[in-house]
C-alpha cells in the first residue's frame, strides 16, 4: 500500500492534462460529466493488480540474474544476491506497473472522450 501511495504521488507530479477542443462536441456543456464518466471507466484498470504483476515478474527476473552473476564471481553469496535482486527488482517493477497503469488509464479516457465526439488536441 505504501508503494502505491508513493507511486501515485510521483505520477501526480508528472500528470499530463488532456486538452479538448470545446467546439468539437455537439454538446460541450456535457464535457465535465463525460470526462468524469470516462475516468470512472478507466478505473477498471487496477493499480494494485498491475503493480503486483509487474513487481513479481521484475523481482523474479532480477533474482535469477543477480544469482547468476554471484555464482560466476564467487565474491557474493548466491542466496544474498538473489534476495537483493528480488527486492530491488520488485520495487522497480512496482514503479513500472504504476506508470503503465497510469498510461493505460489516460489512453482509456482519451478513447472514451473521442468516442463521445470530442476532439483531443493533446
Amino acid at each position: 500500500m505504501k508503494i502505491q501511495i508513493l507511486a501515485l504521488v510521483l505520477l501526480t507530479g508528472c500528470a499530463s492534462k488532456i486538452i479538448v477542443d470545446p467546439k468539437s462536441s455537439t454538446n460541450p456543456a456535457n464535457y465535465f460529466a463525460d470526462k468524469v464518466e470516462c475516468e470512472n471507466i478507466s478505473e477498471q484498470v487496477s493499480y494494485g493488480e498491475e503493480m503486483a504483476k509487474s513487481s513479481a515478474i521484475q523481482g523474479i527476473a532480477s533474482a535469477i540474474f543477480t544469482a547468476w552473476l554471484a555464482s560466476r564471481s564467487h565474491s557474493v553469496h548466491v542466496k544474498t544476491a538473489a534476495q537483493a535482486g528480488a527486492v530491488s527488482g520488485g520495487v522497480v517493477g512496482a514503479g513500472s506497473g504504476a506508470l503503465s497503469t497510469y498510461k493505460r488509464r489516460e489512453s482509456i479516457v482519451r478513447q472514451c472522450l473521442v468516442a463521445r465526439g470530442y476532439k483531443i488536441l493533446e
